[in-house]
C-alpha cells in the first residue's frame, strides 16, 4: 500500500528532477525563478513550509524505505534547514540567496542541476523500490 508520505515524497522527488531538466535547459531562468520566489513575501513561508512537510514525510516512510537511515537523516537535515530559514527571516535569507546566486556560473549550476536530479530519482528509488 503506497501511503501519503510515499506520495509526498515521491512527488518531492519528481519536482527535483523536472526542476533539474529546466535547470539544464535555461540554467538562468531557474536562478530567476528562485530569486523571483524569494523576494515575494509569501516565498519564505513557502520554503519553510515545503521542508516541514518533506521532512516529516521522509521521518514517516524511512522505516518502509530502501534506505532507511539515509532518509532519516535527510528529514531531519529538512526540519533543521526548516527551523534555520525560519529563524534567518526574510530579508537575512534573500540577502543570502542573492550572494549564493551572484556566484553561479551556467557550468556552476548545471553541475548542481545534476546533483538535484540525482537527489530527485533518489528519492523515488528509496520510496518506491522498497
Amino acid at each position: 500500500m503506497v501511503s501519503v508520505s510515499q506520495i509526498l515524497v515521491g512527488l518531492f522527488g519528481a519536482m527535483l528532477c523536472l526542476f533539474a531538466v529546466w535547470g539544464v535547459v535555461a540554467p538562468t531562468k531557474i536562478l530567476d525563478f528562485t530569486k523571483s520566489t524569494m523576494d515575494a513575501v509569501w516565498g519564505i513561508y513557502v520554503a519553510v513550509g515545503m521542508r516541514v512537510v518533506m521532512g516529516l514525510a521522509l521521518l514517516t516512510v524511512a522505516p518502509v524505505s530502501r534506505f532507511p537511515t539515509a532518509l532519516y537523516v535527510i528529514g531531519w537535515i529538512a526540519l533543521i534547514a526548516a527551523l534555520v530559514g525560519a529563524c534567518l527571516g526574510r530579508r537575512r535569507l534573500q540577502a543570502f540567496i542573492d550572494w549564493w546566486i551572484e556566484r553561479f556560473t551556467p557550468a556552476l549550476i548545471r553541475a548542481w542541476i545534476g546533483l538535484a536530479f540525482a537527489f530527485g530519482a533518489f528519492l523515488i528509488y528509496a520510496v518506491y523500490a522498497a
